[in-house]
């Protein structure tokens, strides 16, 4: 980026980075992620809160697909906060960023069951291993 950039220039790149992220999300996420990183960065020196939130929580989506949920998970928060403070609770794109966070920690959730189980498991702990088959279970139905 260049730093004597006209702002509305760089606004203008941020919103075509954008758009390139979404197409790329389809077919290279290396290529939209270093969009929406990119992005981020030019929405968040332009103060556009929602254009940033909507960006920053796409980021997320893009770093959970390719397995980076501890860089997802500050993404989803930031976006939250953001969608909060300038939209209604109503709001689809905050319910979006919701749904995000939820998908994370479900995932969180499920790995951090299976891991018990192999540790009871290897343990040879009955109660253990029921309880943590059962719970894998049960987030599988979903």
């Amino acid at each position: 980026m260049v730093a004597d950039q006209n702002p509305n220039d760089r606004l203008a790149r941020a919103h075509e980075l954008r758009r390139r992220g979404e197409s790329a999300r389809r077919r290279d996420g290396p290529m939209a992620r270093l969009c929406y990183e990119e992005a981020v960065l030019l929405f968040r020196e332009a103060d556009e809160p929602l254009l940033l939130a909507h960006t920053i929580r796409h980021l997320g989506d893009v770093y959970l697909e390719q397995g980076g949920p501890e860089l997802a998970e500050p993404c989803y928060h930031e976006a939250l906060a953001l969608y909060r403070k300038h939209t209604d609770d109503s709001s689809l794109d905050l319910a979006n960023a919701v749904r995000s966070l939820a998908v994370l920690r479900w995932e969180q959730t499920r790995t951090l069951w299976e891991d018990a189980r192999v540790l009871y498991t290897s343990l040879n702990v009955e109660a253990g291993i029921k309880e943590s088959t059962a719970r894998v279970a049960a987030l599988s139905t979903y």
